[in-house]
């Protein structure tokens, strides 16, 4: 199929994500020095049929590489995979049967690297650091639980918020954001996660505990007594520089540089991996990882759906609903600090100021409670007074009423005595003037008799 008429589409030129860019140039690089296709435009050009055959070839070329043990028999899948996206970029989708090459495909083996780094073997890693830079760098890389890919994104000072584990609002941790975009800076991200209308976008948080960031700040105190200009758009972990020129060629840390660094202190140590093929039981840089994953999630406190948001996982629905604000996810992260503290002296600091603060908290609460059962015991006296009061109160009321009663009925009984005592004066005097007066005597006894008549 001729190509003569349309514009190549290069894997440069695509929206892939710059480290699926590097894999896939590597891959195809590969697949020209060991193919009869040398180079992107005879892939482009070349017939169906001959390349059919090319890539037949090229699998045979990758089999015998997987029965010496030179090549995994996973990667084998993954060496087309650049292959198969040029042809169908730039319109050669259907110019490969692609099914009968798949069917020659070795089949898949269980993969290693499935253990973590245990705390001991961290702790021998940062024995055998000479600088502290190195120390700083294992130390941070154990505690936010990256990939090691989040070193080909910016990692600058800008990017680090101060945070604190303790209920004193001492500053010993750091929130740190990853695989910030160009320009993106804390505010903006907190900006994003608390905001219903701006799209969060791929970045996210990861922290470091204390112990993290007391080597970190001693690394960037060091950079600074050297004289280095440190400001937001300064790299956390930068290049080695020289004392006298500490200003000079400032780069970041590469993630191959970074891995270098990883894989000198390992062999340094007597930490021994077993190897299954091509890998190690125990990956360099994901066995931080793991050990971050096991941690958080043996953790019966801390909340499952946080941990995946702290990892950078965005699987499920709660990957596009739930959006935790940093301090949230800090919160859920301060829960796993004793954990993930390599140091056993460090960790025994932490477990003593839980402690502190468990016993000050049961303090205060049973100051609360003491301060309770004052104020019902000072309560129930009052009211007992009170009580006490208003009966004395009613009581009196009632004797004065008692007394006014008393009172009123001896006052009617004289006044009633009275008007008795006077009635029979009247009657008596009446009597007597009859006595007196017989014409009256006779003339009233006349009348009775005519009455009774």
């Amino acid at each position: 199929m001729s190509t003569k008429s349309r514009q190549i589409l290069t894997i440069e030129e695509s929206n892939l994500a710059d480290a699926t860019k590097i894999e896939y140039g590597y891959r195809l690089k590969q697949f020209f020095r060991n193919s009869t296709i040398h180079s992107l435009d005879e892939l482009l050009a070349i017939p169906s049929d001959e390349l059919d055959d090319a890539l037949v070839s090229y699998c045979k070329f990758l089999l015998s590489k997987v029965a010496n043990n030179a090549l995994s028999p996973n990667t084998v899948p993954k060496m087309f995979k650049p292959i198969k996206y040029v042809l169908d970029t730039n319109y050669r989708e259907n110019d490969v049967r692609w099914r009968p090459l798949e069917s020659r495909f070795p089949p898949s083996v269980r993969r290693s690297g499935y253990k973590a780094w245990s705390t001991d073997q961290v702790h021998e890693m940062l024995d055998k650091c000479t600088t502290s830079r190195n120390r700083a760098l294992v130390h941070f890389m154990a505690s936010i639980g990256g990939r090691v890919g989040i070193h080909e994104q910016p990692l600058l000072m800008k990017h680090m918020v101060p945070m604190s584990s303790t209920n004193d609002d001492t500053m010993d941790c750091y929130a740190v954001l990853l695989y910030a975009e160009s320009g993106e800076d804390a505010e903006e991200k907190d900006y994003r996660d608390s905001s219903n209308d701006v799209v969060a976008g791929d970045s996210y948080w990861a922290f470091l505990t204390p112990e993290a960031t007391k080597w970190l700040k001693k690394y960037h105190d060091e950079r600074e007594r050297c004289c280095e200009m440190i400001n937001g758009d300064s790299p956390i972990f930068r290049n080695n520089f020289s004392v006298l020129r500490p200003n000079d060629d400032i780069r970041q840390l590469t993630k191959q540089a970074v891995f270098n660094i990883f894989l000198r202190i390992v062999n340094q140590t007597s930490i021994k991996r077993n190897t299954n093929g091509m890998r190690n039981d125990t990956q360099l840089m994901h066995g931080f990882r793991k050990r971050f994953n096991t941690i958080m999630k043996l953790e019966n406190t801390v909340n499952a759906n946080i941990a995946e948001k702290i990892m950078g996982h965005k699987k499920g629905l709660d990957g596009v609903y739930l959006a935790p604000t940093r301090q949230e996810c800090f919160a859920e992260f301060c829960k796993a600090i004793p954990q993930l503290t390599i140091d056993s002296g460090e960790r025994q600091k932490i477990e003593i100021n839980d402690k502190s603060q468990r016993i000050d908290e049961l303090e205060k609460e049973r100051e609360i409670s003491h301060n309770l059962k004052k104020d019902n015991e000072q309560f129930r006296v009052h009211m007992e007074n009170r009580i006490q009061d208003e009966l004395i109160k009613t009581r009196d009321e009632l004797l004065a009423r008692l007394n006014r009663s008393e009172q009123e009925r001896a006052e009617i009984r004289q006044q009633s005595e009275q008007e008795v005592s006077q009635i029979h004066n009247e009657v008596h005097e009446k009597i007597m003037d009859l006595k007196q007066n017989p014409e009256k005597m006779r003339q009233l006894k006349e009348l009775f008799s005519l009455i009774e008549g």
